[in-house]
């Protein structure tokens, strides 16, 4: 369609509206998910004290946004490839200007937390196009498929397992596929001073906002107001996270830590394979799953969804897909996972908190993420979509 009509804007609003009415609390379910935080923040604190408690209170948090605002990217991906609405597409580089407020001159002061670089590599090209179009057939991103995960989403209980073992697959792949060729990262920026590097990377983030939101003016889209109050939410919430855990929050090493652990103890030696012996990795193989941020955040982020759900009675009320969609999803959920690890990330930790943090590879990543879409949107039709 070419234009929101008024019985879309009501739709939109009432759906809202209708997913913070908590009117149909589950109670039964919600007394679980609620145990359930007790229990993983009793864990975190044991472990890590209040790092590991404050992490879990913004996983929560970002969890009941991302599902009560429904807040998406590979949905607003698709909605621009499909019908030129690139609304979702000005708030998320919004989004990355507001992170980038802090992200860059907090790096560039050396206080303690530093933003998120990776290489532009071959991998990078070849990963986030694998992820672009998984996340297209799975119809979820990380974050996507943890907070609709939590949500009792029957696609996100067949792709979060593909996802972590694709992750895993990523792992093993990743220190061959980096041999092919790399520029090393690249920062935006980079020889200017902290103020100098901020003022360039917001003239860029929030000149792309600006040019989405032109796009999506030009073809009668509006702005959600409700999904620009959970962008500003957001962005607290990743400031947030940045100062607890020193760097940018990101979603997908979570779920390749996830996917090790259980390809260890069923016997396979993960820690002799490249990946495992580099210090951030081998470091989070032998310690508890507690103590990594991201997978910290991930198990937290599920149950802050869950929560909402429950809360708000939403928790799976769409059918339970057909085998064909579950197939997709299964198929989503390993591009996601393997594309994730070559390419450093998902929309979260690659897009996000790359082009956050001044680092040329996440523009890139979004870009070969978009035209990896394209291809996704192409086979959704393949499995009945």
């Amino acid at each position: 369609m070419a234009v929101f009509s008024s019985t879309t804007k009501k739709q939109n609003a009432a759906r809202h509206r209708a997913l913070w009415s908590f009117g149909g609390v589950d109670k039964p379910l919600l007394m679980l998910i609620s145990c359930l935080g007790l229990i993983l923040a009793g864990l975190a604190g044991l472990d890590t004290g209040l790092t590991g408690l404050a992490l879990v209170g913004l996983g929560l948090l970002l969890g009941m946004a991302f599902m009560g605002f429904q807040y998406g990217f590979a949905s607003g991906w698709r909605r621009f490839l499909e019908s030129g609405d690139a609304s979702a597409l000005s708030l998320h580089f919004l989004l990355s200007a507001l992170c980038a407020l802090i992200f860059i001159p907090v790096s560039a002061a050396g206080l303690g937390p530093s933003g998120s670089l990776a290489p532009v590599s071959v991998s990078l090209f070849i990963g986030a196009f694998m992820f672009g179009t998984g996340m297209q057939l799975a119809s979820g991103c990380g974050s996507g498929v943890l907070f609709s995960f939590g949500g009792g989403s029957g696609r996100m209980i067949v792709a979060l397992p593909f996802f972590v073992f694709g992750s895993v697959l990523g792992s093993i792949i990743l220190p061959p596929v980096l041999a092919w060729g790399s520029l090393g990262q690249v920062e935006i920026g980079g020889g200017l001073s902290g103020t100098g590097k901020l003022a360039v990377n917001l003239v860029l983030l929030l000149g792309a906002a600006v040019f989405f939101r032109w796009l999506s003016a030009r073809r009668g889209f509006q702005i959600n107001r409700a999904l620009l109050v959970a962008t500003l939410l957001i962005a607290l919430l990743c400031w947030g996270v940045f100062w607890v855990s020193n760097h940018p929050w990101g979603v997908t090493f979570g779920f390749t830590l996830w996917g090790a652990k259980i390809v260890s103890a069923a016997g396979v030696p993960i820690e002799e394979f490249a990946f495992w012996t580099w210090p951030g990795p081998q470091r989070a193989l032998t310690h508890s799953v507690f103590s990594d941020t991201s997978s910290l955040m991930n198990f937290a982020m599920i149950i802050g969804a869950g929560l909402t759900a429950a809360l708000t009675g939403a928790f799976a009320k769409s059918a339970w897909p057909n085998t064909r969609q579950l197939q997709a999803a299964a198929l989503g959920g390993m591009l996601m996972g393997i594309g994730a690890r070559l390419s450093f990330g998902c929309n979260i930790g690659a897009f996000l908190a790359g082009t956050a943090s001044g680092s040329l590879h996440g523009w890139i990543w979004f870009a070969i993420a978009l035209a990896g879409s394209v291809l996704g949107i192409r086979l959704r039709a393949k499995f009945g979509f």
